[in-house]
């Protein structure tokens, strides 16, 4: 990323994250935060029909990945209410949706997957301004660690329309069925993401997340 991306980036995470206060979203500070991440994740899997309770004995979603990842959490008071996991690159291992999508990246270097977007569905009102927040404390975990593309899985409706706010998402393979919904890999360069971001904040700034 360039100085002026890197500056744009800080600036509008920090502008966002203090304008969602009294909400607060931080990187999960151990095992006992980021299984409130697993619990609230089981919740939507389960809530949504995505797949049955009997798979979680536990009441946590989690996998293998999970260990060595990020795990950004929204929180209300004491209350999780927002999540989702940055996986970076682990000495080659393939990313989650390299396996998932029978994909090989031609690189992995400064890369960042991600994942996991989940808000509580009695906040699902204020997606919008949870998912702000979840995107701009992961900015800063992605700056922090040296990470300049992002990649991820959604479903192929939203690439047009973030492609739309100019967000200029990559699709890097056909659909398949992840999560129950059939969905795209995409990958997106961090420093036009922020300054996408950038645009889109300065030019209709609050007003347009209180809708």
């Amino acid at each position: 990323m360039s100085c002026e991306s890197d500056a744009m980036g800080r600036a509008v995470a920090a502008d966002l994250l203090n304008w969602l206060s009294p909400l607060r979203f931080d990187e999960a500070a151990g095992e006992s935060e980021r299984r409130e991440a697993y619990r609230l994740r089981y919740r939507a899997v389960v809530e949504r029909g995505m797949a049955t309770a009997d798979r979680f004995p536990d009441g946590l979603e989690s996998d293998a990945h999970d260990a060595g990842a990020v795990q950004v959490v929204g929180w209300d008071g004491d209350q999780a209410v927002a999540t989702c996991r940055l996986v970076f690159d682990q000495s080659g291992r393939p990313f989650p949706l390299e396996t998932e999508f029978a994909l090989t990246l031609p690189s992995r270097e400064r890369t960042v997957e991600w994942g996991r977007v989940t808000i509580d569905s009695g906040r699902r009102g204020e997606g919008h301004r949870l998912i702000m927040g979840l995107a701009a404390r992961g900015w800063m975990a992605m700056e922090a660690r040296g990470a300049t593309v992002a990649i991820g899985v959604t479903p192929e409706r939203l690439v047009v329309f973030l492609n739309t706010l100019g967000f200029p998402l990559t699709v890097l393979g056909p659909p398949r069925m992840y999560w129950g919904e059939e969905r795209v890999p995409v990958r997106c360069e961090g420093a036009r993401a922020a300054a996408a971001l950038g645009r889109l904040w300065g030019g209709t700034h609050v007003e347009s997340l209180q809708g």
